[in-house]
């Protein structure tokens, strides 16, 4: 009998899980991964549309972007798709599925098939997240242009020129300011709680981030990059 109601929920876990594909709204970014024969292309692109258990829709990107791996976005090649969808309480999705047609009028989509089993990974606080994102660091009434290396739920690493920054930055509260989709500003505060020095007045600095899990999951569907890290711890 216990066995019965384990596998039942199993069951009913994968069906609810599939149905978070419906939950993605047209236009939102997903990273889509094409499977190569000696390698793999990832690329960000927009979801069209979804019709439950038949296909799910993409926009073809273009030429220029897809280089070498444009001959290989046709029916029978495997993709792997990964999206945060804006209801999904901070879960990456991610399912592999395989060309269904590729069409070319009245717009170039790309048509997949709907997936058996969709994956969710849940973003938990400890997970690091590697980035280049481009950012402003403000600091008791300083500014300085940086560069995101990675983020979490709970904190991020930003390298920065210290040419402009207080000479003790340690346990200050500071301010990062990201310029998201559609010129949309971020605004992340936290403190700063390690400093690396490095090479040619560039510091590393440990920011830890003050509750603000939202406005993190909506960096990450701006840029979502290398979210696949999630799946592997």
């Amino acid at each position: 009998m216990e066995a019965l109601e384990v596998f039942s929920m199993t069951i009913q876990e994968l069906a609810e899980n599939r149905l978070q594909v419906l939950q993605m709204r047209a236009g939102s970014i997903v990273d889509m991964e094409i499977v190569l024969p000696a390698n793999r292309k990832r690329i960000k692109t927009e979801f069209v549309g979804a019709l439950e258990n038949q296909f799910i829709i993409l926009n073809h990107p273009s030429h220029q972007r897809l280089g070498a791996a444009m001959d290989y976005v046709k029916e029978g090649t495997e993709v792997i798709v990964r999206a945060l969808p804006e209801e999904g309480d901070g879960q990456i999705i991610a399912f592999k599925e395989t060309i269904k047609s590729v069409t070319t009028h009245p717009a170039r989509l790309i048509y997949l098939y709907y997936p058996n089993e969709v994956q969710t990974y849940k973003l938990r606080a400890q997970t690091r997240i590697p980035t280049l994102i481009p950012a402003v660091l403000n600091v008791e009434g300083k500014s300085e242009v940086g560069v995101i290396k990675d983020i979490s739920l709970a904190g991020l690493m930003f390298d920065v020129q210290k040419t402009h920054l207080p000479e003790e930055l340690k346990e200050l509260s500071c301010e990062i300011l990201i310029e998201g989709k559609d010129a949309k500003k971020l605004t992340l505060v936290g403190k700063v709680c390690r400093v690396k020095e490095n090479q040619e007045e560039i510091v590393s600095l440990g920011i830890h981030l003050e509750s603000q899990d939202k406005q993190v999951q909506a960096i990450l569907k701006d840029y979502l990059i290398d979210i696949s890290v999630l799946g592997n711890e």
